[in-house]
């Protein structure tokens, strides 16, 4: 929709990028719904395809869990561009989006209609962010600065999807990376914002920011904050999916 969206929400839980990792995240949302109620609303930040093992399978229970109330996404770089992929636009196969385009290649030519059709509809409602709860807390792919909240345009659409880079890469072929957090100023009413994008080992916390994309792909694990209880939730990678 290249809109955001504002939602209330009592209980909800904010996960990670899973990156086709279908098993640890069915896993998660499950030990979400045990522990604090299956009333939990879940977001994710997005980047559930690419690199993993079952990424349309991961996909398509994302969109069921949708279609159910139970569940939303914002937009992220790697759904993006697996959308502009499907729309016939030229598109770079890299990154491990190969992964993506082989399952759906390998679909039966009626399931391929079908599914280009159900993928493309579930993502023309995706928010491009998400505000919960009266700027309680603001949910990006990559993340958003203060002055952005509330406004939508190709320059905050880059920055959700992509975060801020130098142009330059690192030895393990990252992007190299600027840490948008630190300088952002803190008010009273400040929201949390819950990103994902960049990687990190644990959770990073910084000047009410949560960057919760834990490598689960990479082999690490999957994480789900949840904002009103400040708690983190868990789950080890079944293996290394992917690496660079």
């Amino acid at each position: 929709m290249d809109s955001f969206l504002k939602i209330n929400k009592e209980k909800y839980a904010v996960i990670g990028d899973s990156h086709g990792c279908y098993y640890e995240l069915k896993e998660l949302i499950e030990t979400i719904w045990s522990k604090y109620g299956e009333d939990t609303f879940i977001i994710s930040v997005g980047d559930n395809i690419d690199r993993g093992d079952y990424n349309l399978k991961t996909l398509n229970y994302c969109i069921d869990l949708f279609e159910q109330g139970k569940f939303i996404e914002v937009q992220s770089n790697h759904m993006n561009k697996f959308v502009r992929w499907l729309y016939g636009r030229n598109v770079k196969v890299s990154y491990g989006m190969q992964k993506t385009v082989e399952e759906f290649n390998n679909l039966p030519e009626e399931e391929k209609i079908k599914q280009k059709e159900k993928i493309l509809n579930y993502y023309a409602k995706m928010p491009l962010y998400l505000i919960v709860n009266e700027n309680e807390s603001v949910i990006a792919h990559a993340g958003i600065k203060d002055n952005m909240i509330g406004q939508v345009s190709k320059k905050i659409k880059d920055f959700v999807l992509y975060g801020q880079t130098t142009g330059r890469f690192l030895e393990n072929g990252f992007p190299e990376r600027l840490d948008w957090t630190l300088e952002r100023k803190v008010k009273p009413d400040s929201p949390k914002i819950i990103y994902g994008h960049v990687i990190y080992d644990e959770p990073y916390i910084n000047n009410k920011c949560y960057g919760i994309d834990t490598g689960c792909v990479l082999g690490n694990k999957l994480t789900a904050y949840l904002p009103r209880e400040d708690k983190f939730e868990f789950v080890k990678a079944k293996k290394q999916y992917y690496s660079f």
